[in-house]
């Protein structure tokens, strides 16, 4: 069997195991919304669509992050990878990544204006990870994680470098 026919099955089953634990973890608290599965450059998305899924977002994403978190995990234990599971509920990590942007951009234009740091709200890794990446694509600025626990936070800063 050509080597290429058998990464396509590999990466079936993959998408398939993902689908088929989102959906047995959903029925279990007795929602059954869409579930969208799709690998792109290596990076695996779960995608759920519905009606009332607001309780599975939670507070600012915090059940989202904990079904992503339990997915990779559950990726890991299955492939004895380790392999970041990105959770779209509703569109609400879509959204939040553009909201995400729009502060990474107010953060660096204020670093900027006033020549001083300037501190984010803390956020949970996968947000800061994002804020990172979209300060790494703006002139002038550069941007570094401090705190410790639920306090970690991102701080942009002018690169005087």
């Amino acid at each position: 069997m050509p080597s290429g026919r058998r990464n396509y099955s590999v990466m079936e089953d993959k998408l398939s195991f993902l689908k088929e634990i989102m959906i047995a973890l959903l029925s279990k608290v007795d929602f059954l919304p869409e579930v969208v599965v799709s690998e792109k450059d290596g990076d695996f998305t779960v995608q759920l669509n519905g009606e009332n899924l607001g309780i599975l977002i939670g507070y600012h994403g915090e059940t989202l992050l904990s079904i992503q978190t339990w997915l990779s995990m559950a990726f890991y234990q299955k492939y004895g990878e380790w392999q970041e599971v990105n959770l779209d509920i509703a569109g609400y990590a879509a959204e939040r990544a553009v909201r995400l942007k729009e502060i990474a951009v107010n953060a660096a234009d204020r670093a900027r204006f006033l020549d001083k740091p300037v501190e984010l709200s803390p956020m949970p890794a996968f947000e800061r990870r994002l804020i990172h990446t979209f300060i790494s694509e703006l002139p002038g600025v550069r941007s570094e994680s401090t705190g410790e626990g639920f306090e970690r936070r991102v701080v942009v800063s002018v690169d005087k470098g």
